[in-house]
């Protein structure tokens, strides 16, 4: 601070602010994983280590210091700290028919080596074939709201999936009376609906708009918001095309491979269109962790994975911002077991942490 009162900082935030926020950089880097996604290793944020820090909200934090300092009777509202739960419902059945279920039984026993899998893919096969609201991925979504409710979380988001069968899909009924059931119990129980789009549908509004309309007509509401399925996301595009069918915002914005603050941000924030000169109509809300990340790319175990969790709930913490999570009910089942357990550590810590 200068004897005139002025303050100088020696690094540009707001230049700094818009680049991580409009993410211009993945509209000038062509890089591409094999999903068409831009991807974490060839960010400036990964490059400069600084991925697993919400740099925007750090930034927003010393000019409100500083701002007091010479505003001394400024009194500005602090932002209450949340967790928002998040579930994108991929499957519904873990076999959709009989002959899915026969491969996999056959493929414990011969390929696997596995007689207790076995048994439980077939008994469950049988249960699905008897009634689909016994497939353990279906009472997934259930358990998923018990465990929420049990430790009092009651904004939990649960993305359904409208679309038809394709090789990333599932393409579950979303008007199958089972499904249609589990929705309406959701909704009765508080918890918010919303769309988790296909594969294809990134870089095809039309179709984006196909798949809205059908959770449009089970909901009897548009208003809403989601997520893209297998977090394809191309900037701006991807957001003009949410603005454009009208959803309300997007959780979306992380990497795949690796967690933490795609947009330098855990704060909700409307987007802006950098190649249009323009807010869009939206909200972003940013996604900081999701399971299979910490699982399948990170490959760490669950004590490993827990800790990460928490250590980036509470840097979300520090900045008075929300910490988004994405379980999916498909990790609630067998092949998950010691994960089942840590997410329901997890729960208990982030109640804590939320206070």
């Amino acid at each position: 601070r200068r004897e005139d009162g002025t303050v100088i900082f020696y690094a540009d935030i707001i230049a700094a602010t818009l680049f991580m926020l409009t993410r211009w950089e993945e509209t000038v880097t062509p890089d591409r994983d094999e999903y068409g996604r831009f991807p974490a290793m060839a960010s400036v944020a990964y490059k400069q280590g600084f991925l697993d820090h919400p740099i925007v909200d750090e930034y927003a934090l010393i000019l409100r210091a500083w701002l007091k300092v010479i505003y001394p009777n400024w009194q500005p509202r602090s932002r209450q700290f949340e967790v928002k739960l998040s579930h994108d419902v991929d499957h519904v059945q873990h076999f959709p028919n009989w002959r899915r279920g026969a491969r996999v039984v056959m493929g414990d026993v011969l390929k696997r080596h596995d007689l207790e899998l076995a048994k439980e893919n077939a008994i469950n096969t049988l249960a699905r074939m008897a009634n689909p609201r016994w497939d353990y991925y279906y009472r997934g979504i259930y358990k998923l709201a018990e465990l929420s409710k049990a430790y009092g979380f009651s904004n939990d988001a649960f993305h359904f999936m409208a679309a038809e069968p394709g090789p990333f899909d599932q393409g579950y009924d979303i008007q199958a009376p089972f499904v249609r059931e589990c929705i309406e119990t959701l909704l009765q129980e508080g918890f918010e609906i919303g769309l988790h789009p296909s594969y294809n549908t990134y870089g095809k509004p039309a179709q984006l708009l196909e798949e809205k309309a059908r959770l449009d007509a089970v909901l009897g509401y548009s208003e809403y918001g989601g997520r893209q399925h297998y977090l394809r996301f191309k900037v701006p595009d991807t957001w003009r095309h949410w603005e454009q069918v009208g959803l309300t915002y997007d959780s979306t914005m992380t990497y795949a491979e690796y967690e933490g603050f795609r947009c330098g941000t855990c704060h909700p924030f409307r987007p802006f269109d950098i190649e249009q000169n323009r807010e869009l109509d939206l909200w972003e809300l940013p996604l900081i962790v999701m399971e299979g990340t910490l699982r399948h790319y990170r490959n760490l175990t669950p004590e490993q994975g827990e800790r990460r969790v928490m250590e980036l709930a509470r840097r979300c913490r520090q900045v008075e911002g929300t910490f988004t999570l994405l379980w999916h009910n498909v990790s609630l089942n067998q092949n998950w077991t010691l994960w089942r357990t840590i997410y329901e550590r997890i729960l208990g810590k982030l109640a804590v942490l939320q206070g």
